[in-house]
C-alpha cells in the first residue's frame, strides 16, 4: 500500500492525517509529544545543543508553539537551560494540547525552563538584550508558525521573526536557527515567503517532507517520524471528511453554494432520484433539479416541498428530453445521472448524447446505478473527463469484465482497482463492505458503514452525498472519500438511533444529526 502514499504532503493532506490519526484512536497530545521529541534528539544528534550552553524557544500560540514547549521540556531533562518566549499571550493558545504543555512548563518546571513574553513589538527590545548579555546562547527554536500559515504576518509574530533574523545576523558564529516543521513564515506547500520568514539552519520536519520544503544552501531539512501511522493515509478518516465540510461565506447568495441536477426515473423507479435529491437538499445544497419522465412527476413532488421536478412527455427517459437537459446541465455545477433511470435503449441513446456534447461533457458527473450498465460500451466518452463512477462489485464486473479479489484482501483489491481507474480515466468508487475510491494516482479505503445498509435506496444517498461535496468546492476524490465516509457513518448512526431496521428515508433525515454527532468526536 505504501506506493498509494505521496512521498512529500501538502499543508491540507498534514491536517488530514492528524485528524484521521485521532479518528484511529491516537491522541493529537501523543503526536504532539512525539514531534516534540523526535526533534530535541535531531537537534542534539546534529550537535546544535553543546554542554553548559542555553536554548531559547520562540513559541507562537499554535501546535507549532506547543510542539515547541514540549521541546523545551525534553530539553530541560537533559540538563539543558532552556528560555521559552511566547509571542502572544497564555489567554491566546488554541489548542487544548498545547495548553496543556504551556501550563506544565510554566507553572511546574520555571527551575529548569525560565519565560519570557512578546506581547507587543516594543517587547523585542528587552527580548534582544537577554542575547546580548548572555553569550550561553547557542541556539534558537523556532516554534511560532505551522503549515497552516497564509499571507501576511500579523504582530507580534512579524517582530518575532525580525528579532530572530536579527539576533541570527549579529551572532552567526554562535547561534544557530532551528525550525520546528518549516520556518514560520514560509508557505510549506511552494516554498516561497509571502511576507517575510524566518531564516533558519535547520528545519525539522515531521512525518513527510512538506511540497515546498527541500534542503538549500541557507538549511538543511530533516524528516522525522512523529507516530501518524500508515492506516492514517490508508483508510479514509474523520479528517477527510472535515476538510470537505465546507461553510458559506457571509455574502454567499441563491445558487452560489451548489447547484445539483439529477437525472433519472423511470415508470418503474421513482425513489431512487427521489432520494439522491432529498440527499443533495438535505446536505445543504442550495438547489437541486430532479429531471424526470412525466409518469413519475407528482410521485417525487409529493416527497417533499423542497423538490424542484422537470419532467419529459413518457415512460422513460429519451433523446427528446436533449435540450432541455443540455440546458439545466448549463445551469448545475454538478450532475447525477442514472438512479432508477432503466437500461431503455432509447435512455442511453440520451446518455451518449450527453456526452457526445462537448459543453455538457466539461460539468463534473456521479455515474450511478442504470448509467453505468448503460456507459459500459462507451467509455471512450468518459475518459479523462471529470466523473466519478460509484459501482458495485458486480457492476465493476460489467464495466471492466475484471472479478476483484475479496474486500478485505487489501493489498490486491487495491492494486485491481487502481488500475481499472488509471485505465478508465475517471474516479472509481467502488462501494462494498469497505468501499475503495481511486483516480488512477490516489488511492483510499474506507471502512465505516454496516450490513443494515445494504437496502435499497442507500446507494442514491451516496451519489446524492457525492454530489454534494463536489458542488460545494472538493474535487472529484475529495468528494467521493468524504461522501464515502459520511454514508457509512450515518448509517452507523441511524443504526444506534433508530434501530437495525432502518431505511434510505432514515438516513437522509438524519444526515445533519449525524454530522453534528460526528464532529463532537
Amino acid at each position: 500500500m505504501e506506493r498509494f502514499i505521496s512521498k512529500k504532503i501538502s499543508s491540507e493532506e498534514l491536517s488530514i492525517l492528524d485528524n484521521n490519526s485521532e479518528w484511529l484512536g491516537i491522541p493529537k497530545s501523543h503526536l504532539m509529544e512525539c514531534a516534540g521529541y523526535s526533534f530535541t534528539n535531531e537537534i542534539i544528534a546534529q550537535g546544535f545543543v553543546k554542554e553548559k550552553t542555553k536554548v531559547a524557544i520562540f513559541c507562537g500560540t499554535g501546535n507549532n508553539g506547543g510542539d515547541g514547549f514540549v521541546v523545551a521540556r525534553h530539553l530541560s531533562s537533559y540538563g539543558v537551560k532552556v528560555l521559552v518566549i511566547l509571542v502572544g499571550t497564555p489567554d491566546k493558545i488554541r489548542t487544548k494540547e498545547a495548553r496543556i504543555n504551556w501550563n506544565i512548563i510554566y507553572n511546574h518546571l520555571n527551575y529548569s525552563i525560565k519565560t519570557r513574553f512578546i506581547k507587543d513589538s516594543t517587547d523585542t527590545k528587552d527580548i534582544m538584550k537577554i542575547f546580548e548579555q548572555d553569550q550561553a546562547y547557542s541556539l534558537i527554536v523556532d516554534g511560532l508558525l505551522g503549515t497552516g500559515i497564509k499571507g501576511k504576518i500579523r504582530e507580534p509574530c512579524s517582530s518575532a521573526i525580525d528579532l530572530i533574523n536579527s539576533i541570527k545576523e549579529k551572532e552567526k558564529e554562535r547561534i544557530k536557527v532551528a525550525s520546528i516543521d518549516v520556518p514560520s513564515g514560509l508557505d510549506p506547500d511552494t516554498g516561497k515567503s509571502p511576507d517575510k520568514a524566518v531564516l533558519s539552519d535547520l528545519v525539522v520536519t515531521f512525518h513527510r517532507v512538506k511540497k515546498g520544503l527541500k534542503t538549500t544552501a541557507k538549511y538543511k531539512v530533516i524528516e522525522k517520524s512523529i507516530g501518524i501511522p500508515p492506516e492514517a493515509s490508508i483508510f479514509v478518516g474523520k479528517g477527510d471528511l472535515l476538510a470537505n465540510l465546507k461553510i458559506r461565506n457571509v455574502d454567499n447568495h441563491k445558487g452560489e453554494f451548489g447547484r445539483v441536477l439529477v437525472i433519472g426515473g423511470s415508470k418503474n423507479y421513482s425513489g431512487a432520484p427521489a432520494y439522491t435529491s432529498l440527499a443533495c437538499i438535505q446536505f445543504g445544497c442550495d438547489l437541486v433539479i430532479t429531471y424526470v419522465p412525466e409518469i413519475i412527476g407528482d410521485v417525487i413532488r409529493s416527497f417533499s416541498p423542497n423538490m424542484i421536478v422537470r419532467t419529459s412527455p413518457g415512460d422513460w427517459l429519451t433523446t427528446k428530453a436533449f435540450e432541455e437537459v443540455s440546458w439545466l446541465a448549463d445551469w448545475a455545477n454538478t450532475i447525477v445521472i442514472g438512479p432508477g433511470l432503466g437500461t431503455e435503449k432509447s435512455s442511453e441513446e440520451l446518455l451518449i448524447k450527453i456526452f457526445e456534447n462537448g459543453d455538457i461533457a466539461k460539468k463534473s458527473f456521479i455515474i450511478d446505478a442504470d448509467a453505468l450498465k448503460l456507459i459500459k460500451t462507451h467509455l471512450d466518452l468518459i475518459k479523462g473527463k471529470k466523473v466519478v463512477l460509484t459501482p458495485h462489485e458486480g457492476e465493476l464486473k460489467i464495466i471492466s469484465g475484471i472479478d476483484l479479489p475479496p474486500y478485505n484482501e487489501i493489498e490486491k483489491r487495491s492494486a485491481e482497482i487502481f488500475k481499472i481507474s488509471k485505465k478508465l480515466g475517471v474516479t472509481l468508487l467502488v462501494k462494498g463492505p469497505y468501499d475503495y475510491i481511486s483516480n488512477g494516482n490516489l488511492l483510499k479505503i474506507n471502512k465505516t458503514g454496516c450490513p443494515e445498509m445494504s437496502i435499497g435506496g442507500t446507494g442514491d444517498v451516496l451519489a446524492g452525498l457525492c454530489a454534494s461535496f463536489l458542488t460545494t468546492g472538493s474535487n472529484l476524490f475529495q468528494a467521493a472519500c468524504s461522501a464515502s465516509f459520511l454514508n457509512g457513518y450515518i448509517g452507523e448512526y441511524c443504526k444506534k438511533i433508530t434501530g437495525p431496521r432502518f431505511t434510505a428515508i432514515d438516513m437522509i433525515n438524519k444526515i445533519n444529526d449525524g454530522i453534528l454527532d460526528l464532529l463532537k468526536k
